[in-house]
């Protein structure tokens, strides 16, 4: 879980999520070169800022890193491309009052009174149409290997690819869609292991490489894989 964006006139904004494994704090950075802090449970939210401040410099050097590898991009794309699904579409705007999103012989017809309009459209036909991928695809991949879970939750996040809580609900980021089949079907694999091991111990990358014997291969993909994610889409 996060707060609300935290700000001070020294430090650069942050969000804070509460993770329920992690054992010390952590920082990740985005794409788009916001700040999150990783709280352990058990960690009283007091220290933050120290911690914060004590990585200040990293924080501005990684922000500069992250702006020079994901440029600003136009607000709204001319072509949209699931490497998931080997999905291509052509994208036409259109004036509309009511904005919304078409889908017509493989173009997508985005209506809407302004650009802002447009991209949050387009934000929400990703949304549904990642429910209606992602979802049914990892309950094959659950059926297959035998590990189950409660529900899944679609999340437009920036810094994770999915994540399970242990309530048994995995959270999967809608940008997958822009990932390889492959590494989409290993990030699933990855999560449902966590059904079983709630931690990254040992045992459950053992777990993790009798499912998927070549996932330091995904490991890799998905680490830099963000970067062929389109700007718009990482935004809320």
């Amino acid at each position: 879980m996060s707060n609300a964006e935290t700000t001070s006139d020294d430090l650069p904004a942050y969000q804070v999520r509460i993770s329920q494994r992690a054992k010390r704090m952590q920082l990740k950075i985005s794409p788009l070169g916001e700040v999150e802090v990783v709280l352990p449970k058990r960690v009283s939210p007091k220290h933050v800022a120290s911690f914060v401040t004590q990585h200040q410099t990293w924080i501005q050097q990684t922000q500069k890193k992250m702006a020079a590898l994901y440029p600003p991009e136009e607000l709204l794309p001319g072509t949209l491309n699931f490497a998931a699904t080997q999905q291509q579409w052509q994208l036409e705007y259109l004036e509309g009052i009511r904005p919304r999103v078409a889908e017509i012989e493989g173009t997508l017809k985005v209506y809407s009174q302004d650009d802002e309009a447009a991209r949050k459209a387009l934000q929400r036909w990703l949304n549904r149409r990642a429910d209606e991928i992602l979802v049914p695809w990892l309950r094959e991949v659950s059926d297959e290997i035998g590990l189950t879970f409660q529900r899944a939750v679609i999340r437009a996040q920036k810094s994770r690819w999915g994540s399970c809580s242990s309530s048994g609900t995995i959270s999967l980021n809608r940008a997958l869609l822009f990932m390889p089949p492959q590494s989409v079907r290993y990030l699933f694999i990855h999560e449902l292991c966590h059904t079983r091991e709630m931690n990254h111990s040992p045992r459950y990358w053992a777990l993790v490489e009798r499912y998927m014997p070549n996932y330091l291969q995904h490991e890799q993909v998905l680490n830099k894989g963000i970067r062929s994610v389109p700007r718009w889409a990482l935004t809320i």
